[in-house]
């Protein structure tokens, strides 16, 4: 039998009762209970579970927990972004190595500040979608309960982790706050050149031709972590990409709208809006279109063509992406030609675009050319 006292209170305890100075290094979840109030159990360990890491993760991990050892008071650290580009995997990786205990908040209990404030030694805090969890109703506003706490005016010093989805929907004292927050990550879907790695790393070799298909989708629209783990998963059994983005919980988008401009060293630019085939054969050239401009532009511009492959294209340029002129398909129409008089028939001849690039505003910037 073991009796410990707190306060006045006396409680009997079984033989296996252990105690302890400090918290042992280990994983903990914070509950509560009418009867016994706030206690820590047991929670499994939170590993990476990869046997690689992507981007920068291991560099700011590093980071932090450099930056943690240094300070002599609380530090904080949120991690911003949208859901599967790898909160939860940074979460992991720094507790997995975090050199104290980690405690997890995964619910708001009232009181629940007071209680981490009491752990007087250093320990890792990880709320998980805080802006989800701590979210403000009629009665209470829990961020704005957890902002004493944050400042560090207790007497333990811990580092909190805090992941949200919507930044603009944590408290306005937290943001711009170093004081609170020392670092604010935020976290992106992964560039072509992770795509490209992630995807060699985890895809058998006989399906790496799939993979520029991939990176051009990914400027289209969201690619995360996630995504990239389950296209994987579908093509190294078999199916096709076109059938896996079908079938798989993402987005289906696999065509975008884009302005296509043409300018040539007198002067005149040129537009037609196309739609591109994100899932085509990369490598023919198939994208493009014919420019009719004899009738808007200039009446004796006879009409040409100017068409490209995927696979000659980047798409991570945010406004303008160039085509390179030495990739493009482009011709004047033979027909239009031999109606021009000779000396423009030798004019056409040998004149070649300056410029070709498409943008992804919708917004027709057309000069028409005047004599």
């Amino acid at each position: 039998m073991n009796i410990v006292k707190s306060g006045d209170t006396f409680q009997i305890y079984g033989d296996t009762i252990e105690t302890f100075d400090t918290l042992p290094k280990g994983t903990y979840s914070i509950n509560f209970n009418k009867f016994m109030g706030f206690f820590l159990s047991s929670h499994n360990a939170l590993e990476a579970k990869e046997e690689k890491i992507y981007g920068c993760t291991t560099e700011k991990v590093n980071k932090i927990l450099r930056s943690f050892s240094l300070m002599d008071r609380n530090m904080g650290v949120i991690l911003s972004g949208p859901k599967g580009v790898g909160k939860s995997l940074f979460c992991r990786s720094l507790c997995e190595i975090a050199p104290c205990p980690v405690l997890l908040v995964d619910s708001y209990i009232p009181g629940i500040a007071n209680f981490i404030s009491s752990i007087d030694q250093e320990v890792v805090v990880f709320f998980d979608e805080f802006e989800k969890t701590f979210a403000a109703t009629d009665d209470v506003t829990p961020q704005e309960e957890m902002l004493s706490l944050f400042d560090g005016v207790d007497s333990g010093k811990k580092l909190f982790i805090i992941t949200c989805n919507e930044v603009d929907k944590l408290n306005n004292y937290l943001l711009n706050r170093p004081g609170r927050f020392h670092y604010h990550f935020s976290l992106t879907t992964p560039t072509g050149n992770e795509i490209t790695e992630y995807m060699k790393d985890k895809l058998k070799t006989e399906y790496y031709n799939y993979i520029p298909q991939l990176v051009n989708l990914s400027y289209m629209g969201s690619m995360t972590y996630d995504c990239l783990r389950a296209v994987a998963f579908e093509l190294n059994n078999g199916y096709t990409l076109e059938e896996t983005l079908n079938d798989l919980n993402m987005s289906r988008d696999r065509s975008a709208q884009f302005d296509l401009y043409v300018r040539f060293p007198d002067g005149r630019q040129f537009c037609e809006y196309i739609y591109v085939d994100m899932l085509s054969n990369p490598a023919r050239k198939n994208h493009g279109s014919w420019f009719s401009t004899s009738d808007t532009y200039h009446p004796n511009a006879p009409s040409f063509k100017c068409f490209f492959s995927l696979s000659d294209v980047d798409f991570s340029s945010v406004d303008r992406i160039k085509l390179p002129l030495e990739k493009v398909d482009f011709a004047w129409d033979n027909d239009d030609i031999e109606c021009l008089p000779d000396d423009e028939k030798e004019y056409y001849k040998d004149l070649k675009p300056s410029e070709v690039y498409m943008t992804r505003t919708g917004r027709r910037d057309v000069y028409k050319y005047t004599v």
